[in-house]
């Protein structure tokens, strides 16, 4: 499959170690059967393949990278005055 303009209700995420790599990420609001969120991942301008969700699935998607990200972030030591500007204090 080739190029196909996104659609205006995108994102494009850029693979850390392959620079012609994306996931891109298309809803489509108006699909046949209700909503839909399309993951297309591409190589260049080639679509290798399409995930087709659900809405409920994309949000349970979200949660589980959220929990990913969590755990795959460096641990900082906490400053014993609490979190300094741009830092977020989790609680633990």
């Amino acid at each position: 499959m080739r190029v196909v303009p996104a659609p205006a209700r995108s994102a494009v995420v850029r693979d850390r170690d392959r620079s012609s790599r994306a996931l891109r990420v298309t809803t489509h609001p108006d699909a046949p059967g209700g909503g839909l969120v399309v993951l297309s991942l591409w190589d260049g301008d080639v679509c290798a393949t399409t995930l087709r969700l659900d809405p409920e699935d994309a949000a349970d998607l979200v949660r589980a990278l959220t929990d990913a990200a969590v755990a795959a972030a460096p641990r900082r030591p906490r400053s014993p005055h609490g979190p300094s500007t741009g830092e977020v204090a989790v609680a633990g």
